[in-house]
């Protein structure tokens, strides 16, 4: 029985935890996890920053596999101090994870490897970045360089748009040194679908497709967030266009990060804009996405750990098996978010949901008196399998009121 850590506290480390407890064969930790990680998980109070304390909390344990889950250790290179000191550990080298520490990085590499995204430019002052919109005119799409946990991304309209965003990287500095730098960008118009992939430095499989809802609220409106809800498999994934995904863009990047001295070892996430039927990449990520995880995982038939060890050894199949169906799920959120919210509101009525729904716990905690309460903005999932993507809706927004959190709120028309 393998000991399998997972780094995180989300609603993707919940979804990576309770795939592997299904599977019958592990003894899981997670750190930090959740209220209801806790369910599946020992808890092993380290912060996920603290290289040293996790190590040393894996020696302690005798972990065999460490998984991480967010994208901050990646970028902190918590892989290459845990395979310097010995210790196996699933997810990119700090290098290879500049495909998403670093928007400019990507940008240059897709440049550099031939693969498809949209024109843009360096930026690294106000005064660039305005001569930057006048060369290439509204719309337009400014990104801080560095990562902002989802929310550095403004799409502007007018120059309005563009002074205000400019204000808030350069002078407010919302993002701190993450939005110092930006990549301004051509704003592509079409729809989005998100691709994940494992890879083992030569090969990669697809696992899943799916789209995301970033919008706080209905009909897309609203502050951009770390995602309200997701579907899945995402209804443009046609076996044409997944082979011209594969061709375009999985190949050249993972050839592209190996010919750079740093093999591609992990998940990758390639956020795509399908342009007049062809994909162009409007972002990497370096790791599973959150809410894609919630809605991509319950249809994976193949076991995750299997994969894991796959890619782990070099040994990635061809394809895997998926379950016939559709997933939905959207986000209960606090309100305010994703601005300033509040914590500690108590949560209740989890115990009337049926039982083939999925709930996936985010931002959640148990007070002093074991009360479930919010600790975070996204703060649960409520997720469900069904034939088709309005069959998995349905089951969903029949349940999400039947739980009791004050103040929350949630979009109406995912998978609508």
């Amino acid at each position: 029985m393998a000991k399998i850590l997972i780094l995180g506290s989300g609603g993707r480390e919940h979804a990576l935890v309770r795939s592997l407890a299904r599977e019958n064969r592990h003894e899981l930790f997670c750190t930090p996890g959740n209220a209801g990680i806790a369910d599946f998980a020992g808890s092993i109070a380290v912060d996920v920053n603290d290289h040293d304390a996790l190590l040393k909390a894996v020696r302690a344990e005798g972990i065999d596999l460490t998984i991480v889950g967010p994208e901050a250790p990646l970028a902190a290179g918590i892989v290459d101090r845990f395979q310097a000191e010995g210790w196996r550990i699933f997810g990119p080298s700090q290098a290879a994870a500049r495909l998403e520490s670093s928007k400019l990085f990507a940008r240059d590499f897709m440049r550099e490897t031939g693969i498809p995204h949209p024109d843009y430019r360096a930026c690294r002052s106000k005064a660039e970045a305005q001569a930057a919109v006048r060369d290439m005119g509204l719309p337009i799409v400014l990104k801080a360089d560095g990562l902002a946990a989802g929310k550095g991304v403004i799409i502007c309209q007018t120059w309005k748009d563009v002074e205000n965003a400019l204000g808030l990287y350069f002078d407010q500095q919302v993002f701190g040194e993450a939005g110092l730098a930006l990549s301004v960008e051509q704003c592509l118009s079409g729809p989005e679908m998100s691709v994940f992939a494992l890879c083992d430095g030569e090969s990669f499989v697809i696992i899943g497709t799916a789209q995301d809802y970033k919008r706080a609220y209905d009909g897309d409106q609203g502050l951009n967030t770390g995602g309200m809800g997701s579907i899945a498999p995402s209804p443009l994934a046609t076996p044409e266009l997944l082979d011209e995904i594969a061709a375009t863009v999985l190949r050249p990047a993972v050839d592209g990060m190996r010919a750079r001295g740093c093999p591609y070892v992990g998940c990758l996430y390639a956020g795509l804009m399908i342009v007049d039927g062809h994909p162009y990449v409007i972002e990497f990520n370096v790791r599973l996405g959150d809410p894609e995880s919630q809605v991509v995982l319950p249809l994976l038939d193949t076991p995750l750990y299997e994969l894991v060890e796959q890619a782990l050894s070099g040994n990635l199949p061809d394809k895997v098996d998926t379950k016939p169906g559709a997933a939905v799920c959207v986000v209960l959120a606090a309100e305010g978010y994703p601005g300033k919210y509040e914590k500690g509101r108590p949560i209740s009525g989890l115990d009337r949901l049926d039982e083939d729904i999925i709930l996936y716990h985010a931002g959640t905690a148990n007070d002093s008196d074991g009360q479930l309460v919010s600790s975070g903005g996204r703060v649960l999932n409520v997720v469900a399998t069904g034939q088709t993507i309005p069959d998995a809706a349905r089951k969903v927004y029949e349940n999400i009121d039947r739980i009791d959190f004050p103040g929350s709120f949630y979009r109406k028309d995912i998978g609508g």
